[in-house]
């Protein structure tokens, strides 16, 4: 297995269309995981895609509470695609914008317009950041149960 890798990032990425936020989370046998990983054995991948993929679906429940609204286009746009395996490593990425609202990237990074009492900038960076903060560990206990039965 590769060396432990966990992190969250944010960028920007263009598919067919403008450019749009997006925001990933990657996992790669993180310290707490790599037992559980290794016991899991070939199932480890496919579990972990799938605890990865309900932390990101949270991540982004929670931002839909705070994503500025006016009309609600940029909040309709916001998703989470589905888990990608790379070379051993989990990645679930989201995000918002595309063709329906181009200036995602805009908004989530300007902290100087105003928005509405509740809503604010960095509506997805700032409920991932806080994700992130025992991520490993609940991943890990998603994973456990698959343990169960293994000697």
């Amino acid at each position: 297995m590769a060396a432990p890798r966990f992190e969250v990032f944010t960028g920007a990425k263009r598919r067919q269309g403008p450019v749009r936020h997006l925001l990933g989370l990657t996992l790669d046998g993180a310290d707490g995981l790599q037992a559980v990983l290794a016991a899991l054995g070939p199932e480890a991948v496919r579990a972990a895609a799938a605890a990865l993929y309900r932390e990101a679906e949270a991540i982004m429940t929670a931002s839909k509470e705070i994503v500025p609204v006016d009309q609600g286009i940029l909040k309709g746009t916001g998703h989470v695609e589905l888990p990608e395996v790379r070379g051993g490593a989990v990645e679930v990425v989201m995000g918002y914008g595309g063709p329906a609202a181009p200036y995602a990237i805009y908004v989530h990074e300007d902290v100087m317009l105003r928005h509405k009492p509740g809503q604010q900038a960095k509506y997805l960076e700032q409920p991932a950041l806080e994700a992130a903060e025992g991520m490993e560990g609940r991943l890990a206990d998603a994973l456990r149960p698959g343990l169960e039965g293994r000697s």
